[in-house]
């Protein structure tokens, strides 16, 4: 199982028994549903947090310094294959003639 869904299930299940303590003992009245309103609204924002926001923050972020050196590297090649090809045009020409 992913953490993500062991965090999510673990937070609902402790919402759950939390919100069951509070009615049971407090009795159900305005405050109790309140409280428990209040611990359904931060599960769902743990939920939706971990499901949604942090995957898109990671994958819609700024490119990790890796991704930046690869990108470097590759213009590098880019830049030593062009100089190749001219050295070989050259020769070519050399050999033609």
């Amino acid at each position: 199982m992913d953490n993500r869904a062991a965090i999510i299930a673990t937070s609902w299940i402790a919402i759950a028994v939390i919100s069951a303590m509070y009615l049971y003992k407090g009795g159900v009245n305005f405050w109790t549903y309140t409280a428990v309103g209040l611990l359904v609204i931060v599960a769902t924002a743990i939920t939706f947090g971990l499901a949604f926001g942090l995957e898109g923050m990671h994958r819609y972020g700024p490119p990790s310094r890796s991704e930046f050196e690869i990108s470097t590297e590759l213009k590098d090649m880019k830049a030593a294959v062009d100089e190749l090809t001219k050295k070989v045009d050259a020769i070519q020409k050399e050999l033609q003639e």
